[in-house]
């Protein structure tokens, strides 16, 4: 190789390696200007107390991904509700976040992650779309985040009604027929604890728990019958009124 060629080839290398670089600080600067510009929407918007969907697409246990209602309040996640079910999830379950960690995750995975993918709102500035893929060498890093249905508490007209937070329906295990009729059902979390006891007009579900959510221990009794309990019965909620969840109890005869 001459001289001039050495010069060329050397050149052509230099510039490629620059333009690579170049580009590279592009679509971070891009990246890092979209996450400004539309953090300055939502901080502008002066939103804190909040409902929105959230889901996650990722290698996660089934009810980290399971469509789900956040709800915020001061800033702060207060409650992750499963939305097919009603089905209330602790806090500590799952990747949920408030639309403010949502941008601290975007700045963060944009120093770390290989591929990152955000879509924001065009009004008031939230991600909508987050898709990361921490290093394509790697197997099941990947995960896609979308949110939605943003409702400040500000915009919803909440009705008067009062919400039973759950609904217990007991039939006999052995003939498959309603026998709320006295069936006392109790329910307690921490230092609460509320009873019902069905009736015997033809009603089949015993209703209780207004406007309460929380995580509860259920205790269903009738004389005859081996008793039933279950524990960790989560009810949710939304900006307005607690997500009435239904149990079907089927009691074992004695």
């Amino acid at each position: 190789m001459n001289n001039l060629t050495r010069h060329i080839a050397t050149f052509a290398t230099t510039c490629t390696a620059i333009l690579l670089l170049v580009g590279c600080n592009s679509d971070s600067d891009n990246t890092l200007e979209d996450l400004n510009a539309n953090r300055a929407k939502w901080e502008g918007a002066n939103i804190d107390n909040y409902q929105f969907d959230f889901s996650i697409s990722c290698f996660c246990i089934a009810d980290n991904t399971r469509p789900r209602l956040v709800v915020v309040d001061a800033n702060q996640v207060e409650s992750q509700t499963i939305k097919e079910s009603n089905v209330a999830l602790p806090l500590d379950i799952g990747d949920t976040e408030t639309i403010d960690s949502l941008f601290e995750r975007i700045a963060l995975e944009e120093s770390r992650a290989e591929s990152l993918i955000v879509e924001y709102h065009p009004e008031l500035g939230y991600p909508t779309f987050i898709q990361v893929d921490g290093n394509a060498q790697t197997a099941d890093d990947e995960y896609t985040i979308t949110v939605s249905n943003v409702v400040s508490v500000d915009d919803i007209a909440c009705t008067t009604s009062v919400e039973n937070g759950l609904i217990v329906s007991v039939i006999d295990q052995s003939t498959s027929t309603p026998i709320a009729c006295d069936t006392a059902v109790t329910a307690t979390e921490e230092d609460f604890s509320e009873a019902a006891t069905g009736t015997c007009d033809g009603e089949e579900s015993i209703a209780m728990l207004a406007e309460r959510p929380g995580f509860y221990s259920i205790t269903v009794e009738k004389a005859g019958y081996q008793t039933f309990q279950v524990d960790d019965f989560g009810i949710g909620k939304d900006l307005c009124h607690v997500l009435p969840r239904e149990l079907e109890v089927e009691l074992v005869p004695e």
